[in-house]
């Protein structure tokens, strides 16, 4: 059998690759305040080195207010960490490239410039040789080479872009003139530092916003890049305007910007990496085998399993985990500065959370895991890592949880991505997971468990509307459970994430449906990215939206709200969903504390505090697991 084209060697000019797999560069706010390589840094660029990728991109800035966002390399006192780092990623077998993504300029230069229209050519010139220093300090420092950030839209960016770029000199007006600064800065690191270090270049392909960039001018712009220097161009997408795809979740395609690449590819005489919602190693062999492109950035799906590579060769016996693209850790600012994974919960902990073999101890106890969620799922995985092998029970047919509820919804079912990694998981090793039981009392008194892991969930919150109980009128998990809506014109109950992925089902079932809720705004707490393509389908299906408005009885056809201070009926509903929120499902954890003193109990996720997220409930799970 053939080696996969993907795991075949590649050059990037003298530098040779194992394989054809890059993790590109992510922004991770896990580097020290002082823009240093700390351990958590140093740990979780070690795990994607030991995973089998064939590079990996990490930033550095070469200019503007050191932090945490990314390491600094504007200055020789940082590179000591970066050489540790280098020597760390080479023992691995892969290399290390630096992108050089630049701090915003005014944060922390003592220039005060807001726009790139207002860069005086003094500016420009000091701009292109901090670039190029930077460069010669990872040269220097045993960084295998760097990639400039031309991408969505940073200085370097806004430079090449119609829609930034109002200058009227050298630097701006026609696509040749905005990408000069680009071109300068290629090959002012070439000059400092030899044609022999490879530069890459990172671009947005098209901008994906009406007065950007498209992608038969980055075509151009991409030949003179490669005429000043580059040995690479990285073709990614987006701007600030459509940065929903720029990460994109899974509403989006997968490979949507592939065909980009290979127009790219087309045009220049470089190597091209392919990027963008590219989850699986098969995936990735088949753009390379289709000649869209020579190699491929995999970000989030190496965030999710830094071992993919290794599992797709066969070194790694597990199965893999797959990214879930739903943004709910790694792009959720709302939530997470430093970064998270909802399939991995080691990401930014891999310096710190450890699931050392357990001890004689606590080898001899019985430990029971009630629910077969997200969050019990994950720590029956953690207690076999710990070479433990707990008993799991569920009172449902099938294991996971809520996510028979969260898949149904439009452009879902990668959530069932969850429970499928960890029951194959469970299964390899020979954990069986038993559906269908009842935990009660009286099965607890059967069992003697020593320790109790809850993950019993949570349960939908019936409000205390007149008429709520009246007929017609449903609960949002049984309608997505597959209960019969009967009639056409359908109202929601509630315009959070649940209500508002109901209204999301049903209106793909054809239902007229309207939405109602006392809050502002749909969907608040949910994920840019997420937020917006909810939002653009429930637009595209004509879901009204009654925010601000209190439910005061309901009495089909009628809906009576309060609305500013007044009252308004609405009229001809033949049903309604009610989506109004969860409670925690602690009943059994009442009664363990209550007459079973003696087990040790630990309750996570919605059990403990809903509502929870699979995100929290994963991560909670694996410190408990971590600390018994």
């Amino acid at each position: 059998m053939s080696t996969p084209v993907v795991l075949t060697p590649f050059k990037i000019g003298k530098v040779e690759l194992k394989n054809r797999i890059i993790f590109p560069s992510v922004c991770t706010f896990f580097a020290e305040d002082d823009g240093s390589i700390g351990e958590l840094m140093f740990e979780y660029i070690r795990a994607r080195a030991a995973g089998g990728a064939a590079a990996l991109t990490i930033g550095g800035s070469p200019h503007g207010k050191p932090g945490p966002g990314r390491p600094a390399i504007s200055d020789d006192k940082y590179m000591a960490r970066w050489q540790e780092t280098a020597d760390m990623v080479h023992s691995y077998g892969a290399k290390l490239f630096c992108q050089l993504h630049p701090a915003k300029i005014q944060a922390g230069r003592g220039t005060e410039v807001m726009a790139i229209d207002d860069y005086d050519l003094d500016l420009i010139h000091r701009l292109v040789e901090s670039y190029a220093a930077g460069a010669k300090r990872c040269m220097d420092h045993g960084v295998d080479g760097v990639e400039i950030h031309g991408g969505h839209a940073h200085e370097v960016a806004q430079f090449m872009s119609p829609y930034y770029n109002k200058r009227t000199d050298e630097y701006g007006g026609d696509w040749k003139r905005r990408v000069r600064f680009s071109c300068e800065i290629v090959s002012a690191i070439k000059e400092k530092c030899g044609p022999d270090f490879p530069v890459i270049f990172c671009i947005s392909g098209s901008e994906m916003t009406e007065g950007g960039r498209d992608i038969y001018e980055t075509a151009l712009m991409a030949q003179e890049i490669v005429k000043a220097g580059a040995d690479v161009i990285h073709v990614s997408c987006g701007m600030p305007m459509s940065d929903h795809y720029s990460c994109a979740p899974m509403e989006v395609p997968d490979c949507f910007n592939v065909e980009n690449a290979h127009i790219v590819k087309e045009a220049v005489s470089v190597p091209v990496i392919a990027v963008d919602k590219i989850p699986t190693l098969e995936q990735a062999n088949s753009v390379i085998e289709s000649g869209a492109a020579d190699l491929v950035a995999m970000a989030r799906p190496l965030l999710a399993d830094p071992e993919l590579v290794n599992k797709y060769m066969g070194i790694n016996k597990e199965p893999p985990c797959l990214c879930l693209a739903c943004d709910q850790g790694c792009r959720d600012d709302k939530r997470y500065k430093a970064i998270r994974c909802t399939q991995n919960p080691m990401l930014g902990r891999e310096s710190t959370l450890k699931f050392s073999q357990a001890d004689e101890k606590l080898r001899d106890k019985k430990i029971l895991i009630i629910g077969a969620g997200p969050g019990g799922l994950e720590a029956a995985c953690d207690l076999v890592r710990r070479g433990l092998k707990p008993v799991i029970v569920d009172n449902k047919p099938q294991a996971g949880g809520l996510m028979d509820v969260a898949t149904k919804p439009p452009f879902k079912t990668n959530l069932n991505r969850i429970a499928d990694y960890r029951t194959a998981f469970l299964a390899q090793n020979g954990v069986e997971i038993r559906l269908g039981v009842q935990a009660d009392e009286a099965f607890l008194r059967a069992e003697k468990p020593d320790i109790v892991l809850m993950a019993t969930g949570s349960r939908p919150i019936i409000p205390r509307i007149p008429g709520a109980d009246g007929e017609n009128i449903h609960i949002a998990d049984d309608v997505l459970r597959g209960e019969e809506v009967k009639g056409e014109r359908v109202a929601v109950i509630g315009a959070g994430l649940v209500g508002a992925e109901t209204a999301e089902y049903l209106a793909a079932l054809g239902k007229k449906v309207e939405m109602f809720d006392m809050i502002e705004t749909v969907a608040e707490d949910f994920n840019k990215a997420g937020r917006y393509f909810l939002l653009k389908y429930l637009d595209d299906h004509d879901v009204a939206r009654h925010m601000r408005s209190k439910i005061v009885r309901i009495a089909l056809p009628e809906i009576t709200v309060e609305h500013d201070g007044a009252e308004e009926v609405f009229t001809g509903f033949d049903a309604a969903v009610m989506a109004v929120g969860r409670r925690e499902n602690s009943e059994l954890a009442s009664v363990i504390r209550e007459k079973f003193p003696g087990i040790e109990l630990h309750v996570f996720g919605d059990a403990r505090k809903a509502p929870s997220t699979a995100i929290e409930a994963i991560a909670e799970a694996a410190l408990t697991v971590a600390a018994l």
